[in-house]
C-alpha cells in the first residue's frame, strides 16, 4: 500500500494505517505550527532581497499546478517587461528543464537555500523572482504570496502528514494574498464548494482565483510534431504518468474519448532504461504512449529511437475566475517597492 492509497483509501487497511499513523501527524502539526508561531513573531527571521518575492506554493504534497502556474506568472511578469527568474529548490534536474522549456527567456535557478538562489537571480539580472513551491521557505521574505489548491483533491483528506498529504493546516490560507483552485478534471460546482470552504477558512478575505489547467493538444517530445486533441477519441493510450496528482492527469485523457490503461509511479520518479523496456512491451497493443511534459523529460532519452508512440500532453493555464486579482497584485508589487523593483 502505497502512500496516497493511506491518505485517500478507504478500505479497513488505509483507515487502520492512518489511525497508526496518527501520533506522528500530530507531532509534525504541532512543530509546523510552532514553526510559524516563530516566523509570525519575528523570533524567526525572514531575509528580505531587493527585488520582489513572489511566492508560489501549496498546503499539501504535490498536485497543484505549481510548475504550470508559476509559468504563468512569469509570462505575465515578463510581458509587463520586466525580468522575472524561477526559484525553486529542486528536485533533480527534470523541474529546471521543463521550466526552461515552458519559459526559455527566463532565468531558472535551483537552489536548496531559497536566499541564496534569489541573490543569484540577482546578480544574473533579474528584477523580480518567483519562487515555485515557496509557501514553506519562510526564510525568503515574499512580498506576494500565491497559494494553490486543487479541486480535485480538496476535502478528500486534510490530514497532516504523514496520515494525509498536507504540509499545513488548513488555517495558514490566512498568510496567503491569493488562492488559487485549480481545475484539471473536477466539475464547475466542485469549483464552487472548493469556493465557499476556502471562504470558511478564510474569514473576510476574499482573494480567490480560478485557473483551469486544460489540455492543449499531443505532443511528439522527440519532434515537437502536434496532434489535436480529437485524436485520442477512441483509441488505446497508455497512460505513463510520475506527478503529485497522476489520477487527474488519467481523467483528462478519459475525457478526451481515450481508451485509457494508467500507468502510476511515485512523484518525481527517476525513470530507468529497465522501466522505458517494460512501458515500451506494454505499449505494443496501444496506439499512443502518452505522459506529461515533467515525464516526458526524463523518459524520451531512454525511448526507443525507432519508436513514434511517445506523447506528451501539454496544458494550458486558462483564469476562468479573478484574472484582475493576478493583474492588480503583481502591478501593485512594484508600486509599493519602487525603491526594489
Amino acid at each position: 500500500m502505497n502512500l496516497e492509497q493511506v491518505w485517500y483509501g478507504d478500505d479497513t487497511g488505509a483507515r487502520v494505517s492512518r489511525g497508526l499513523l496518527s501520533p506522528f501527524a500530530w507531532l509534525f502539526g504541532g512543530i509546523v505550527s510552532l514553526r510559524n508561531a516563530l516566523y509570525d513573531r519575528s523570533l524567526l527571521k525572514a531575509t528580505r532581497s531587493n527585488i520582489p518575492v513572489i511566492s508560489v506554493g501549496n498546503l499539501s504534497v504535490g498536485g497543484t499546478g505549481k510548475t504550470p502556474f508559476s509559468a504563468y506568472i512569469v509570462r505575465q511578469l515578463g510581458d509587463a517587461g520586466h525580468r522575472p527568474a524561477i526559484v525553486m529548490r529542486g528536485y533533480g534536474d527534470d523541474e529546471k528543464l521543463l521550466h526552461s522549456r515552458i519559459n526559455p527567456e527566463s532565468l531558472v535557478v535551483a537552489d536548496r537555500d531559497r536566499v541564496a538562489g534569489i541573490a543569484t537571480a540577482v546578480a544574473a539580472g533579474a528584477d523580480v523572482a518567483v519562487l515555485d513551491d515557496g509557501f514553506q521557505h519562510r526564510r525568503a521574505r515574499r512580498d506576494l504570496e500565491i497559494v494553490l489548491i486543487s479541486a480535485e483533491k480538496w476535502g478528500k483528506s486534510a490530514r497532516m502528514l504523514p496520515a494525509g498529504p498536507f504540509r499545513e493546516p488548513v488555517d495558514s490560507l490566512r498568510r496567503a494574498d491569493i488562492v488559487v483552485v485549480t481545475q484539471k478534471s473536477a466539475s464547475d460546482s466542485d469549483v464552487a464548494t472548493v469556493v465557499r470552504s476556502v471562504r470558511e477558512a478564510r474569514g473576510s478575505v476574499t482573494s480567490i482565483v480560478v485557473v483551469r489547467l486544460e489540455p492543449r493538444a499531443l505532443v511528439s517530445f522527440r519532434s515537437g510534431a502536434e496532434l489535436p486533441l480529437h485524436a485520442l477519441r477512441g483509441e488505446k493510450v497508455l497512460a505513463v504518468g510520475g506527478i503529485g496528482d497522476p489520477v487527474s492527469f488519467f481523467e483528462q485523457l478519459e475525457q478526451l474519448g481515450g481508451v485509457v490503461t494508467r500507468r502510476r509511479f511515485r512523484d518525481h520518479h527517476a525513470y530507468s532504461p529497465a522501466d522505458a523496456a517494460i512501458l515500451e512491451e506494454e505499449s505494443l497493443d496501444h496506439k499512443y504512449v502518452v505522459t506529461t511534459e515533467k515525464d516526458a523529460i526524463k523518459l524520451a532519452p531512454m525511448w526507443a529511437a525507432k519508436s513514434e508512440k511517445l506523447w506528451y500532453l501539454s496544458q494550458a493555464v486558462s483564469v476562468s475566475e479573478g484574472a484582475s486579482l493576478i493583474a492588480t497584485a503583481l502591478a501593485k508589487l512594484f508600486e509599493r517597492a519602487p525603491s526594489i523593483a
